[in-house]
């Protein structure tokens, strides 16, 4: 679905924005590096991170099933991306489209629930900041969040969105911070880098359409 010219200099800024957010994430993952404590030394929530401890409670076994549903929950996401734009050719409705996919996720997720915990006494939600969670999750990650990508798939194609979602990695970095975490080095690198190559791309795209009206 999307043109790569590696003969124009604005192909080539794509393909250098891929690599450049692939080695962001690498980054990311295997290096950390020293650690910066945030200015705010109150944990509003707290919670204390403590990696090293978190890595010796848990067997490999579970690390490598956690990563295994990771990188198929990516590669689900991924799917949806591309398939939203041929989709919504034939169903251009983006409002009942989210509303049935928001349906059936419901469907789904109640019976991954009752698969998971079948303790009913945690199903319950009092006046706290779970039940704030799950509002925030329900309206703004699930309902907004999903239809704004839809609109933005039927604008700019799945690739526009898919090269921002490094955004959302650098906004939890400098959330951390206010939220009384320490971040790494490596976390900032990681960040930094996947900004360059979401520029990149952004940026390959834009001087692709306009080459493309000007013809």
């Amino acid at each position: 679905m999307e043109t790569l010219n590696l003969k124009r200099f604005h192909g080539i800024a794509k393909a250098s924005g891929v690599l450049f957010s692939i080695a962001g994430v690498i980054v990311l993952a295997f290096y950390q590096g020293p650690a910066f404590r945030s200015f705010i030394h109150h944990n509003p929530f707290h919670h204390t991170s403590n990696s090293h401890a978190g890595v010796s409670a848990h067997p490999k076994r579970v690390w490598i099933f956690g990563n295994f549903l990771t990188t198929l929950s990516t590669t689900s996401w991924a799917l949806w991306t591309v398939l939203q734009g041929p989709m919504l050719e034939a169903y251009p409705s983006k409002l009942l489209n989210t509303t049935l996919q928001m349906i059936f996720a419901t469907i789904q997720c109640f019976f991954i629930a009752l698969a998971a915990e079948r303790d009913f006494s945690k199903w319950q939600l009092a006046l706290d900041i779970r039940l704030f969670a799950v509002l925030y999750s329900g309206i703004l990650v699930s309902g907004v969040a999903y239809y704004m990508q839809v609109w933005v798939i039927e604008k700019s194609g799945p690739v526009f969105l898919a090269m921002t979602m490094p955004i959302t990695s650098l906004v939890t970095i400098i959330l951390s911070l206010f939220l009384g975490e320490a971040v790494t080095l490596g976390s900032i690198l990681g960040g930094l880098i996947m900004v360059g190559g979401l520029y990149s791309v952004l940026w390959a795209k834009r001087s692709e359409q306009v080459d493309a009206s000007k013809q």
